[in-house]
């Protein structure tokens, strides 16, 4: 593939990522452009959980049995900064990964890629790219991979951010519901105020009775 179509494969990914509505869709749309750019057949995503432990987010082509023997497994720690993409043309021939040998055989992987989602210099997961024959990896390829796991790393910032502040309100409205309390909120450029609406109870108003001035 010439750079002019790896480039349309990246772009495609953003456009399509951009209308995903969830997590999952992100990450189909994610490892559907790794295929159409660089032709890998089996990917997989992997993120950091609650107890900075790997868990499989999404995956193409591995087998549960396989799934279950590597989760958990990363070759940076979770407070890495900054990691670079893990190539491995052969695993026959990598010292590290000798103690999969026998998991990479049984599931017909002898070529991988760890491929980091970092965003703002954190490492969230990782994309691994997985090769039944041995694999040299072009720089296009690594390219390519690099730059849609930093869109995904930032979407999945982004996304996790939004749930954050989304669990905050909830968890404030349901501590003003049982104290009786209330806000408000002037914003002072514009001139708007906005009551919340146990504030609007609490004076005796109708919700959104509030005219915002």
């Amino acid at each position: 593939m010439c750079s002019s179509d790896l480039a349309r494969a990246v772009l495609d990914f953003c456009q399509v990522s951009y209308a995903a509505e969830s997590v999952e869709g992100l990450y189909d749309a994610a490892l559907t452009a790794l295929h159409r750019a660089i032709g890998v057949q089996r990917s997989s995503i992997l993120v950091f959980d609650r107890h900075r432990v790997m868990r499989f987010g999404a995956w193409r082509g591995l087998s549960e049995t396989y799934r279950q023997a590597v989760e958990g497994h990363s070759p940076w720690s979770a407070d890495a900064k900054d990691p670079e993409p893990i190539l491995v043309p052969d695993v026959a021939r990598d010292p590290e990964l000798a103690a999969l040998g026998p998991v990479f055989d049984a599931e017909r992987i002898a070529a991988l890629a760890f491929v980091p989602l970092v965003h703002a210099g954190r490492l969230l997961g990782k994309f691994m790219l997985y090769y039944e024959a041995p694999h040299p990896f072009a720089q296009d390829e690594v390219g390519v991979a690099s730059s849609i796991a930093r869109f995904v790393a930032g979407a999945l910032d982004r996304r996790r951010n939004e749930v954050d502040l989304r669990r905050s309100r909830e968890h404030l409205a349901l501590a003003l519901e049982a104290s009786g309390m209330g806000t408000w909120e002037w914003e002072v450029a514009s001139g708007d105020v906005v009551w919340s609406p146990t504030l609007e109870r609490i004076h005796g108003l109708e919700p959104g009775a509030v005219p915002g001035t």
